[in-house]
């Protein structure tokens, strides 16, 4: 408890991390509604209203304020302009919300949303409290003020959210595939990497689909993928380094989902998310050294003159 104290104290989100997570998270969807007409991201559905759904708290969403008197390709276009810059990084005080009320909306308003889109929301909700503590211009340089201990607990208790939440979901994610025969007795990927809709392609087709046929290769990737998302979700919940560690693990899981069966943007986000829950913890006070990033600790805040 007392460790926890003095992190509170002393916790710090303006950090690269920070801004990597963020970039990464916007890129993801940027690209997507780039790439992607809405008529493609609000396909009829069988048994469902027509998307964009506009009831309740929808209708805050970006695709249904201002009703049908502004064009589904003007509101594409103005997001897309709106993530480019919260990926930039230019003042994440001034973009956070804007950059979760974005994430919210195509979660909330595309038809088929994947788990990318919901997990990019509740990350983007959870990390407004330490987008309004950073006062930077760009969330890639380095912090000359301080922060005031309001905004600095409230930002820690986010960030112990955001942690929280991803290593809940990568535990659940690996406890989940024990349920499953194929993943118990490690041949899931043999038929994932064969699925007509996510399996492998590409270049590295031919090389997986032969890796896959040797039981010991496609048993140990298999159960690998289990352990590594186990351990993740333990070394998320952990000190600086093995968060860092976590978040190598992270991106190596993710990129191999990207070489075997594409899913960049669930990937990106996935990583982004990751990055966050890796920013250091800092050392208590000014003039005990460094912090664990490598940046001099911040002067405390000056007290006011008394009044005369």
């Amino acid at each position: 408890m007392k460790t926890l104290e003095r992190l509170a104290r002393t916790f710090d989100p303006r950090s690269v991390w920070f801004g990597w997570g963020r970039t990464l998270i916007a890129l993801a969807h940027a690209v997507t509604l780039a790439l992607t007409p809405p008529a493609y991201l609000m396909p009829p559905v069988i048994d469902q209203v027509r998307a964009p759904q506009c009831g309740s708290i929808r209708a805050v969403s970006a695709y249904c304020l201002g009703g049908h008197d502004i064009g589904q390709e003007w509101r594409r276009w103005i997001m897309v302009a709106l993530l480019l810059l919260v990926a930039s990084g230019w003042r994440p005080r001034w973009t956070v919300i804007p950059h979760a009320w974005i994430t919210f909306s195509i979660g909330v308003s595309i038809s088929l949303p994947d788990g990318g889109e919901s997990i990019a929301r509740i990350v983007c909700l959870l990390i407004i409290p330490l987008g309004l503590a950073d006062d930077r211009i760009w969330h890639w340089s380095r912090p000359v003020t301080p922060i005031g201990p309001t905004a600095r607990g409230i930002a820690f208790a986010a960030f112990l959210a955001v942690r929280l939440q991803l290593a809940i979901l990568y535990m659940q994610s690996g406890v989940s595939k024990w349920g499953v025969p194929d993943w118990l007795n490690g041949s899931a990927e043999f038929y994932v990497l064969r699925s007509p809709l996510f399996g492998v392609a590409g270049p590295l087709k031919s090389l997986m689909l032969w890796a896959s046929d040797n039981s010991l290769i496609e048993a140990g990737m298999t159960w690998g993928a289990i352990i590594i998302e186990i351990v993740i979700a333990v070394f998320l919940l952990s000190s600086t380094r093995w968060r860092r560690t976590a978040f190598v693990l992270d991106v190596a899981l993710h990129v191999s989902i990207i070489v075997t069966m594409g899913l960049w943007s669930f990937a990106l986000i996935m990583m982004g998310s990751a990055a966050i829950a890796a920013l250091p913890d800092r050392l208590p006070g000014p003039g005990a050294g460094t912090a664990e990033d490598g940046t001099a600790p911040l002067p405390e805040r000056e007290p006011a003159p008394a009044a005369v």
